[in-house]
């Protein structure tokens, strides 16, 4: 076992906030508001997650040391609270599946993946997912990709709702997750992940659904791919991970491909841009 402390400036303490929720689904410490640590089970992962912070803040500081073992399933099962969306998805854990409930179940396993739902940028994709569905703008025959799947949270939600997709990861292990959280939620027949560029997908494909829970400034960089991809005439479009004053940029962005102006969802510091069939 080993902990990486991360201790960040504070004009990139949000930046390195966003890959740790993006990244760290079994939680870490925060011993002040610009310093975090997050304990691996092996060198390496600790490693490879200090070179992606660096990739992003090259300006952080480090401290990697072996630290004794415990037993980290034990702590999330004190921590890890079941999280309702709207009227019509509950997150569980798999340790609560058989809690009574009349909403849709939602059961992941908590580990090396993006997505337990806990934090803004994920409920507000899961929040617009339902609340487009129930108005019946998202429809079941619908197609979807789910770009940066992580642990395959927003794609098996939609696949409980009855629509068809596929989820993309560059991160290994956040494949291994999805596969896992899909096969406890028996949606196998309906969702598939793996570790496929985007930019390597037909531009033919005409996806009516895309979610992009990202950088804001990959899902920059990768827009005119992205915007290429959805169906030119039933189509949803959901970014997300976009800290509030980043939103301008990346709209601009989709903008300037041809795409109307977006709806926007705020929670806390974070906002969520939504383009439908009659926004563009």
């Amino acid at each position: 076992m080993y902990s990486l402390s991360i201790k960040s400036t504070p004009e990139n303490t949000e930046k390195v906030r966003l890959l740790l929720y993006q990244h760290i689904s079994w939680g870490w410490e925060e011993e002040d508001r610009h310093t975090s640590i997050i304990h691996f089970s092996g060198e390496k992962a600790a490693a490879d997650f200090k070179e992606r912070i660096l990739y992003v803040c090259p300006d952080c500081l480090f401290e990697l040391k072996p630290v004794q073992d415990k037993d980290w399933t034990e702590d999330w099962k004190q921590y890890f609270t079941p999280i309702q969306i709207n009227d019509t998805f509950v997150i569980l854990p798999e340790w609560l599946e058989k809690t009574p409930s009349s909403l849709i179940k939602i059961i992941i396993t908590p580990k090396m993946a993006f997505g337990t739902g806990h934090h803004p940028t994920t409920s507000l994709c899961l929040k617009t997912l339902s609340s487009l569905f129930n108005r019946g703008i998202i429809k079941k025959e619908y197609r979807f990709l789910d770009l940066g799947t992580g642990s395959g949270i927003l794609g098996i939600a939609a696949a409980k709702l009855g629509l068809s997709g596929i989820g993309l990861d560059v991160d290994d292990s956040a494949i291994e997750n999805a596969r896992e959280n899909i096969t406890l939620n028996k949606v196998e027949s309906r969702f598939k992940v793996s570790n496929t560029d985007v930019r390597t997908l037909n531009k033919d494909a005409g996806f009516n659904l895309i979610f992009a829970n990202i950088l804001a400034s990959t899902l920059t960089d990768l827009a005119p791919g992205i915007v290429s991809l959805l169906d030119e005439e039933r189509h949803c479009l959901v970014l997300s991970g976009i800290l509030k004053n980043q939103a301008d940029d990346v709209v601009n962005a989709y903008v300037s491909l041809g795409l109307g102006m977006p709806g926007t969802l705020s929670e806390g510091e974070w906002s969520a841009l939504v383009w439908t069939s009659d926004s563009g």
